[in-house]
């Protein structure tokens, strides 16, 4: 297949890396979206309809694709569903090592019959002879080596090709669960145990003399420091030294934070409460296990890719350099990558290795190869949520009811590889404080290498296991300190414009204490008592309890780099084209409905996954935003095209905030430089006496939707086909792109438009015009589309956020509330969800139905961290590859409460809010109010999830 004939709608170019040409080709879906259609066409026109006057969704716009079976997932695809592809499918499987305490000597296939032999087994002398490197992301040994112990169980020692699926499935029975398979030698130490930590983060803060609103020290106003190693393990040595370097005041003032606690408790003048909690080991369970597709076509020289990855991105990048060596080196002029719908994610294909196994096999193959977890090697070789183990300190001044210091050390299992566990570490830790207001902190967390499998960006990252910990010492000192513990809540949450652990301002307003106050008038909670009293006595056996639990998680990465693109063609309708993957979330639909705000419709279409398009903007990234130093920024957003970060992924409840801010801007711009100078130019020559008079309409802002035409001071209302042939007609704006940068704060310039400038919160700025030329020059215009169709307006005045704001480290929040009411069985310790009430802070809701799902699903996930979900550390765990649902408990219907679920989310306090990224949240304070709901029924406190049936029962006996 030669790609460079084939059609844009076919492939999409992106760009040149290291001499390939990176292709996208995300349409499978729009396929199985047309295959779907076919089913009903009216009802597919159907998903979107008008209620009052105003666009509202029926349905999700890929419900039809999904509900009706089409093929929409990666996993979903054979090589005879690829347009030019062979249509024999090879078949990859990975033989992994469960053992990462002897050496390993290799294995044999001898005992196979010729029937199941695979044709090729590439191993790790392979990838030495030819050179192989895996993406530095990841580290190295990406196939373990004979001579070597593995660095974490599940580490892959070879993979196997076949060419027909009859030998590939009688093989992988053979040889999938034979633990003789691999010969191993002497024993050794673990290799986990040679490495120093991953990370190892340190945000000591106090207060100023003039209260919360000022630091005497803290990250954001000192910066940061960082330990020295020994034996693998983070020293924090130096001077204390109030004067000194931001390490020794840092030492110093730590040192000051420990005489305080240690005079205070002494007198008896603050209650001390300290603790160690522990989480587990979690699989994200989604529903579709990682799988790859790849066929490199010789003649040319393109290699072609089906991935289900959350970062398609950075999976482009990485990919093209890992070809640039081995076998196919200097062979490979394309690359094309398919990115369709990936079948839940929990931030476990985020940046995950499994895809550049599939580019090893696709490597060495001889056609196409497919290479799939079932849920045995999901289990073994997918990224965990990382567990913790935090010893704690809570100092509550016992007159005032405030608190007065918050110490803790924290230690995180990272697994066998890297990943994200830095960034999980450095959040969790900034999370301790959840919603409370700590005038003094010195939190410590290190992230080590472990023989577990890897962990990664799993929902929550890392703040569902600190803010956890957080509650339980709440409940744990209210009941100390003999009060409600709503009332000590009220003493200590956190007001607009108090500083957070880093002594950073959260942006916005804090709604916390309203949250408070709603559910501490629940029914539920108001009459606890008598409720338990009642249920008791009417249920012999069980036992009641109340619990809440409430927490407000950051949402972004600090280096947010959204991109969008909307046209507008000349019958009306509206094509939107993000970097976003869909997941699950329902981002297609939201963002389809972002655009209607200004548009008055809905996008017709929705191109998800774009990677090649925005070569428009032809932008430029070259340091890491992270450590960027603020004279190496400023010299280089001299250049126009430069940008701190190109792309983003999609994680971190990233979308409703993130996205939707650039999305609502391009269609503003077609909306204010488009269709409103177009219906004025229409009111004026056919509903005025123009010669004679002005109508006045002068500011876009006039204009008002309704039923999906656009009127304005009482003139006729024009549908948004007739509007479009008028912006067209007229070289009007009738497409924009653009790219934003936020680092706690968005970036903004100045862009010409039409011969007026405007401030921006963009950094890059694209346009269409229509074809007309009739518009103030419109022709000459027309004439700059140079770039991939696009006008690129050159910004001025370009402001980026300060680089000292990576020392925030997080600034954006939303928060959330549950409260739980449960009975536990005295004879087997189960635990049944009577009912559950979220309280949530979602600024404005773009779909209520999708927040909702969002609430739903959050709770199920919540319930199952805190109630039934453990993988066990080491041997015993996931990496020895014997693990499935059949022994990995979820929470079923039945646990979840289905029909006794309310939520309550907060009204928007403005029509200008933003929408707060909720995706995480969700599912936090579910997991602390179970723990306080199942100690309010059994007098047993648990400091180590989860909860199971079991542990619950032995610690009643």
């Amino acid at each position: 297949m030669d790609v460079s004939n084939a059609s844009r709608r076919t492939f999409i170019k992106q760009c040149v890396i290291g001499g390939v040409a990176v292709y996208s080709a995300p349409l499978l879906w729009e396929m199985s979206r047309a295959n779907a259609s076919i089913i009903s066409p009216e009802l597919a026109a159907q998903w979107q309809t008008q209620v009052s006057g105003q666009s509202k969704p029926k349905f999700r716009n890929d419900g039809i694709a999904k509900v009706t079976g089409q093929k929409v997932y990666g996993r979903d695809y054979r090589a005879m569903d690829m347009a030019g592809w062979p249509k024999q499918q090879g078949y990859a499987f990975i033989l992994r090592a469960a053992d990462a305490s002897h050496v390993y000597q290799g294995f044999s296939l001898d005992h196979l019959p010729a029937s199941a032999k695979p044709y090729k087994v590439i191993t790790a002398a392979d990838l030495a002879r030819d050179k192989v490197k895996l993406p530095e992301f990841y580290g190295d040994n990406m196939l373990l080596p004979e001579g070597q112990t593995a660095d974490y169980l599940g580490h892959a020692v070879a993979i196997l090709l076949f060419d027909s699926f009859p030998a590939f499935k009688q093989a992988k029975s053979l040889l999938q669960f034979d633990n003789t398979l691999l010969r191993f030698g002497e024993k050794t130490a673990f290799v986990s145990d040679t490495k120093d930590p991953y990370a190892s983060w340190r945000l000591i803060r106090v207060e100023g003399e003039n209260g919360a609103r000022e630091d005497t020290y803290s990250p954001l106003h000192d910066g940061l420091f960082f330990p020295s190693v020994k034996h693998h393990k983070p020293v924090w040595s130096g001077d204390a030294n109030a004067q000194g370097s931001v390490s020794e005041r840092g030492l110093y003032y730590a040192g000051e934070i420990e005489k305080q606690i240690a005079s205070a408790k002494a007198d008896q003048q603050w209650q001390v409460l300290e603790r160690e909690y522990r989480t587990q080991i979690i699989d994200p369970m989604m529903m579709e296990p990682e799988a790859f597709n790849g066929w490199f076509d010789a003649s040319s020289q393109t290699f072609h890719t089906v991935i289900t990855s959350q970062s398609p991105q950075d999976f482009q990048e990485m990919a093209v350099h890992m070809l640039s060596s081995g076998p196919l080196a200097d062979k490979v002029k394309n690359l094309v990558v398919h990115s369709p719908y990936i079948g839940g994610g929990f931030g476990a294909k985020d940046h995950s290795i499994f895809p550049y196994y599939g580019v090893l096999a696709t490597i060495y193959a001889n056609g196409p190869v497919r290479l799939a977890n079932d849920r045995f090697e999901q289990f073994q070789s997918g990224l965990k949520r990382h567990p913790f183990i935090m010893k704690s300190r809570l100092a509550v001044d016992k007159a005032t009811l405030k608190i007065q210091a918050l110490t803790s050390q924290m230690t995180v299992d990272g697994g066998g590889r890297v990943n994200f566990s830095p960034s999980v570490t450095s959040v969790g830790a900034t999370a301790m404080q959840s919603i409370y207001y700590t005038p003094r902190n010195d939190i410590i967390a290190t992230s080590y290498a472990s023989r577990n499998p890897d962990a990664g960006s799993m929902r929550g990252y890392g703040t569902l296991q600190s803010m956890t910990a957080m509650e339980g010492m709440i409940h744990e000192m209210a009941a100390e300190l003999n009060v409600d513990p709503f009332k000590l809540r009220a003493a200590n949450v956190m007001e607009s414009g108090q500083r957070n652990t880093q002594g950073a301002i959260p942006n916005g307003t804090l709604r916390y204490r309203e949250m408070l106050d709603m559910a501490e008038q629940a029914p539920v909670w108001q009459n606890r008592a008598d409720n338990k009293a009642r249920y008791e006595a009417k249920n012999p056996g069980m036992r009641y309890g109340v619990g809440f639990g409430i927490a407000t998680k950051d949402y972004g990465t600090g280096a947010a780099a959204p991109s969008a693109a909307i046209r507008l063609a000349k019958d009306g309708k509206i094509t939107l084209e993000i970097g976003f993957i869909e997941m699950g979330t329902g981002t297609q639909t939201a963002q389809a409905v972002v655009v209607s705000e200004s548009l008055g419709s809905f996008a017709h279409e929705v191109k998800l996954a774009e990677i090649d398009i925005w070569d428009a903007m032809q932008l430029v990234q070259t340091d890491n935003p992270y450590i960027i130093s603020q004279q190496r920024q400023d010299e280089m957003t001299a250049n126009p095209r430069w940008t701190p970060v190109k792309a983003m992924a999609s994680s971190a409840s990233m979308s409703a905030y993130y996205q939707s801010h650039v999305t609502r801007i391009a269609a503003d711009i077609i909306y204010r430089h488009g269709l409103w100078p177009a219906a004025v130019s229409i009111w004026n020559e056919l509903y005025f006496n123009t010669p004679m008079g002005k109508t006045n309409l002068n500011h876009s802002r006039d204009g008002r939707w309704t039923d999906g035409k656009l009127t304005a001071m009482g003139f006729p209302p024009l549908s948004i086909d007739i509007l479009a042939k008028r912006a067209h007609d007229l070289g009007l704006v009738v497409g924009v792109m653009g790219h934003a940068f936020n680092r706690w704060a968005w970036a903004e310039a100045d862009f010409e438009i039409f011969g007026t400038k405007e401030r921006i919160a963009l950094d890059a700025l694209a346009l269409q015009y229509g074809e007309g030329d009739k518009y103030h020059g419109s022709a000459a215009r027309k004439a700059r589309m140079s770039s991939n169709g696009y006008h690129l307006i050159d910004r001025q005045s370009m402001s980026y956020p300060k680089a000292e704001l990576n020392n925030a480290m997080v600034t954006y929040y939303a928060p959330c509330a549950t409260l739980v009411e449960v009975a536990v069985n005295e004879g087997n310790g189960e635990v049944s969800l009577l009912s559950s009430h979220t309280w949530l802070e979602a600024g404005k809701v773009i779909v209520n139905e999708l927040v909702e799902g969002q609430i739903q699903g959050g709770l199920a996930m919540g319930i199952g961290h805190a109630l039934h979900e453990e993988l066990p550390p080491f041997e015993a765990g996931a990496g020895n590859g014997t693990w499935n649902i059949n022994r990995y408990k979820v929470p079923l219907a039945r646990h979840v409460g289905v029909w006794s679920q309310q939520h309550t989310i907060l009204p928007q306090l403005s029509e200008t809010d933003p929408s707060r990224g909720i995706a995480e949240v969700v599912m936090i304070p579910v997991v602390s109010a179970l723990v306080e709901a199942v100690y309010q029924a059994t007098a047993v406190r648990f400091y180590e999830l989860p909860m199971t049936a079991k542990k619950i029962k032995e610690a009643m006996a």
